[in-house]
C-alpha cells in the first residue's frame, strides 16, 4: 500500500537474519585433545621468563602467579 521506509526496510533485513541463523544449524569444530599440556607449558614458561628479565615488582608478582600455574599443570598432569 505504502512503499517501504528506512525501518521496514530493515525490519525485513534483520527478520531474514534472524530466520537464517535459526534455519541452518551451526557446524561443530571439533575439539583437539591433546595427551599433555606442553606447548601451553612451553608459553608459560616464556611468560615467566620475560617477566622476570623486565624487573621490577609487579612484574615479579606476575611471574610468580606463572610461575604457580606451570606448577599445577604440572602436578595435574602428572
Amino acid at each position: 500500500m505504502y512503499p517501504d521506509n528506512y525501518n521496514d526496510k530493515i525490519n525485513k533485513v534483520l527478520d531474514s537474519i534472524i530466520a537464517d541463523m535459526y534455519k541452518k544449524p551451526k557446524p561443530v569444530a571439533p575439539i583437539d585433545r591433546f595427551d599433555d599440556h606442553e606447548i601451553l607449558l612451553d608459553e608459560l614458561t616464556l611468560m615467566y621468563d620475560a617477566h622476570m628479565t623486565i624487573g621490577g615488582e609487579q612484574n615479579r608478582f606476575n611471574a610468580s602467579v606463572i610461575r604457580a600455574a606451570i606448577n599445577c599443570i604440572r602436578a595435574l598432569s602428572a
